[in-house]
């Protein structure tokens, strides 16, 4: 299609309520932060049926930095005539505000970026090497400019300086974005946690994973207070084990709770029923048992089951009537231990 091929035309409440309350803002943020910028209504395709290319419309993309956008006067040479029988709204007045194109806030560039259409209009490079697709694309969103990874992609095919300076003003490895300013502090845990798959968010660009446990070894987080000590540090190891490796190993766990018993372990708080494992154990497995327990008889030890038993036994409903059985876990599976 010539659109795409033709060289010419190229284009106050508790600690543990406060620490919920706390992830929930994150969350919320965090969703105002990602949700996609709105597409513009534009219709590529129906321009490339009807034979456009791609510089009847952006008339300087080989002589200026800029592949420039529509001007009111050149959509109004087929408009006038097209938008006659339609109402307002659907006219391409919508689509101006007064001689300026409203579509090109949608994909521009920030200033930061260093880019050039000229230099790249006179490479052997076809439009849809970068844009790919915008034949058939019927709106306009930031997918239209070509993402980093692309550029670096590019670039390295074409043997292309792929450090920082090629594209950026300013920015470096040893200069800190915009976005690291303000609550960055506060802000940055809950941002790599998330993964977002924007340019801004990936922190591999300018820092390495022994950044993170350097600083927070010499640094402890914010929340880690004296709550966090004592009772909260348990309850975000079982949320989000994975985010505490990032500082501790597993033996830090063990080698702590050898000497310092968990507040929540007082005289009988098992009761009855003995389910204080699964409090905080769950599932219940020996291995932590044995953490703290190195008296205790093994779960392996456990009665065998009498010869007129069967795997397929609901142990309950015999077992259980009168008083709860003096079980860690649900009951569910008695063969664990009783073979």
């Amino acid at each position: 299609m010539a659109f795409l091929t033709n060289p010419s035309a190229r284009r106050k409440s508790s600690p543990l309520l406060l620490a919920f309350l706390g992830c929930m803002a994150t969350a919320c943020a965090l969703v105002n932060v990602f949700r996609p910028a709105p597409a513009f209504g534009f219709n590529h395709k129906v321009h490339a049926t009807e034979g456009l290319e791609c510089g009847d419309c952006h008339t300087t993309w080989e002589s200026d930095d800029s592949p420039g956008m529509p001007l009111r006067g050149g959509c109004a040479l087929c408009h006038d005539e097209i938008d006659k029988e339609k109402p307002p709204e659907r006219r391409i007045d919508v689509l101006f505000d007064g001689d300026a194109y409203k579509a090109q806030r949608v994909s521009r560039l920030d200033d930061e970026i260093v880019f050039s259409h000229r230099r790249h209009a006179a490479k052997p490079i076809e439009c849809k090497a970068c844009h790919a697709g915008i034949e058939t694309s019927e709106h306009i969103d930031a997918s239209v400019a070509l993402d980093m990874q692309g550029c670096e992609r590019c670039h390295q095919q074409q043997n292309v300086a792929n450090d920082c300076a090629t594209c950026h003003h300013r920015l470096r490895p040893d200069v800190a974005p915009d976005s690291h300013d303000q609550q960055w502090h506060q802000l940055h845990g809950p941002t790599a946690r998330a993964h977002g798959t924007a340019t801004a968010d990936d922190c591999t660009l300018c820092h390495e994973e022994s950044s993170c446990r350097n600083c927070h070894q010499a640094e402890a987080p914010e929340n880690h207070g004296n709550y966090f000590r004592r009772r909260g540090h348990g309850l975000y190891a079982r949320m989000d084990r994975q985010n505490c490796a990032a500082c501790h190993r597993s033996d830090s766990c063990d080698e702590c709770h050898r000497d310092t018993r968990p507040v929540g372990h007082f005289g009988a708080f098992g009761g009855s029923t003995s389910n204080h494992c699964v409090g905080c154990h769950l599932p219940v497995s020996t291995t932590e048992c044995s953490t703290c327990h190195k008296d205790t008889p093994s779960h392996a030890m456990a009665m065998p089951k009498p010869a007129n038993h069967t795997p397929g036994m609901n142990c309950r409903q015999c077992h259980g009537i009168g008083q709860p059985l003096p079980h860690a876990d649900n009951g569910s599976d008695c063969n664990a231990c009783h073979r």
